[in-house]
């Protein structure tokens, strides 16, 4: 596996891939609009990044780096690929990369329709070195955990990251987690 990464807003045939697998992965509630995200990318310090194995699309990523931290908004694998690996590659990469590296999950909420599914994603994010920060986070799709690959949430920098996304227009709330 040998994965490379091209901007989602420099080949439309991979914009498009990218569009459809977002549309695909996340639920309505929590998606922010296709327009605003690619907007967004052109911005310093905010990708959205098509991720390939040779000439094959493999999934993407949208992400923002502010002060050290980057945060994954999105992260999505093509269905026919799940379980060869590429999240994981994709999320070694972006250790290897960043010092620190941040991303929100559903709550693992019993009572939730897709339990199961957090319980394997939240797995997922664990065995790949993300830590539960103890913190729950209120933002478009609802409240979600906080992990990270350092055992302590810089929260300053966390809330300047949902800043930058807003322009400024918008304070996250954060919460220590009971």
């Amino acid at each position: 596996m040998g994965l490379k990464t091209c901007d989602v807003n420099q080949d439309k045939q991979l914009c498009q891939q990218a569009k459809a697998l977002y549309l695909r992965s996340f639920p309505r509630e929590e998606r922010i609009p296709w327009w605003l995200l690619r907007l967004n990318s052109r911005r310093k310090g905010i990708d959205l990044t098509a991720w390939m194995d040779e000439d094959i699309f493999c999934g993407f990523t949208a992400s923002v780096t502010v002060e050290g931290m980057h945060f994954v908004l999105f992260l999505a694998i093509e269905p026919a690929l799940h379980s060869q690996g590429y999240g994981t590659a994709i999320l070694t990469a972006l250790r290897l990369e960043h010092a620190c590296v941040c991303l929100n999950v559903e709550l693992l909420d019993p009572t939730a329709d897709n339990y199961a599914q957090r319980q394997r994603r939240f797995a997922f994010y664990d065995r790949n070195g993300f830590a539960d920060t103890c913190y729950h986070v209120w933002e478009i799709g609802g409240k979600f955990r906080v992990l990270s690959t350092q055992a302590e949430l810089d929260t300053h920098r966390y809330k300047k990251v949902f800043k930058k996304l807003t322009f400024g227009l918008w304070d996250v709330k954060l919460l220590r987690a009971e």
